[in-house]
């Protein structure tokens, strides 16, 4: 590999000798210690490799052994670069190019993070931004070890951090912390009425039950013993464990205004879009153009060569144009405006709570609509509550 590699850098010929007797041609080269190689026969001569600077010396051979010799081929830099002369052009560029790609491989380009399953990959580029880790950065002011330090003292969801640095490239291998198994209690504990209701249904794992199914209970009742006595007098304590299903109405009530005024997006867009290159951002396209009220959206493409992400992207800002608008609610639309409203606060506010009627009243108000709805909801009630023996 190393011969081919300096033999190229020299340059060599191939070339074909006839004549009565090429082969002595090759005779009188071995003997002045002239280096030939892949000799093979062709028709009427042979041909072979030598050296550009060989090939001038063995013309006072070629007499000798009467044969003629002419050149098929050149290979090598030095042909190469007599193609080139007098481009002065190509030269300068590759020369920019060079110290140009020696200047970018001090700066880190991009970084990827390895280990994220639970933790947001954009809340831990935000900490490693605020501390020095960011595309373009020069890679000789990075403090790796600082910036993992502080790092993973802001993010308390992560137990190890690594910055790796490979090139232009940073690999940042990130390790969350365990959840804490949850630990069960031993403490005696009641279980108590977490609100008023009817009891439904009642499923008691531990503990002695105080009520029965259909009974009415108010918040703070005790519903499962945790304490029972025995037959000699003595008293035993457990832990009680149960659901306790129960019924009971809520009223909700929302006001609704009749008349909406609100901002709508038009048509107008202004498409605004600057060159990112490292830290340099450069202007793409220009626009003027303002609106009286305008809404911002940004989106931001990389560019990618085999996978690996390059510190050259296309950010695009449009502006949208807000106008106003009003709209006036008819009682109809008000009561589904108010079954919506009532369904995303079951949804979001008790998730485990269970409706089984709602029964909704709309009444004209002046310059509105009052909502009610009477709800008939199955919860679980079971609410454990701890107590000391010695109380």
């Amino acid at each position: 590999m190393l011969v081919s590699i300096l033999r190229y850098i020299k340059g060599y010929v191939r070339f074909r000798a006839t004549g009565n007797s090429p082969e002595r041609l090759l005779n009188l080269a071995a003997a002045r210690g002239i280096p030939l190689w892949e000799p093979q026969p062709t028709e009427g001569g042979l041909s072979a490799f030598m050296s550009a600077r060989d090939y001038r010396a063995i013309r006072p051979l070629t007499k000798r052994a009467r044969v003629r010799t002419k050149v098929t081929s050149r290979r090598g830099l030095p042909f190469i670069l007599r193609k080139c002369r007098g481009r002065a052009g190509l030269f300068a560029g590759a020369i920019a190019g060079a110290i140009l790609l020696i200047v970018l491989s001090q700066f880190l380009w991009s970084y990827e993070i390895v280990g994220a399953n639970h933790v947001s990959e954009q809340a831990i580029r935000d900490v490693l931004a605020q501390n020095g880790v960011v595309q373009g950065v020069p890679k000789a002011s990075l403090d790796v070890e600082q910036a993992e330090r502080a790092s993973l003292r802001r993010l308390d969801t992560l137990s190890w951090m690594s910055v790796n640095i490979q090139g232009c490239t940073a690999c940042v291998e990130v390790r969350e912390k365990d959840k804490k198994p949850e630990i069960q209690s031993l403490q005696p504990a009641n279980i108590k009425a977490s609100r008023d209701g009817v009891i439904t249904d009642i499923r008691a794992r531990q503990g002695f039950t105080q009520v029965q199914k259909g009974s009415g209970v108010v918040k703070g009742q005790l519903l499962v013993s945790g304490v029972n006595p025995t037959r000699q007098g003595g008293m035993r304590f457990v832990r009680a464990d149960a659901d306790i299903m129960a019924e009971y109405t809520e009223e909700k009530s929302l006001e609704l205004p009749q008349q909406f005024n609100y901002y709508s997006l038009s048509e107008n867009k202004i498409d605004r879009k600057r060159l990112k290159c490292f830290w340099l951002e450069l202007p793409v396209s220009l626009s003027f153009g303002r609106f009286d009220h305008t809404a911002y959206s940004f989106r931001e493409e990389v560019l990618q060569i085999g996978g690996r992400t390059v510190p050259l992207s296309v950010r695009t800002e449009t502006a949208c144009e807000l106008v106003d608008c009003s709209f006036s609610l008819s009682k109809a639309q008000a009561e589904r405006v108010f079954l919506r409203h009532l369904l995303l606060t079951e949804l979001f506010c008790q998730p485990k709570t269970q409706v089984i009627g709602r029964h909704v009243m709309v009444k004209e108000t002046k310059g509105g609509y009052s909502c009610t709805a009477i709800c008939t909801n199955c919860e679980n009630i079971a609410q454990t509550s701890e107590f000391n023996v010695t109380e």
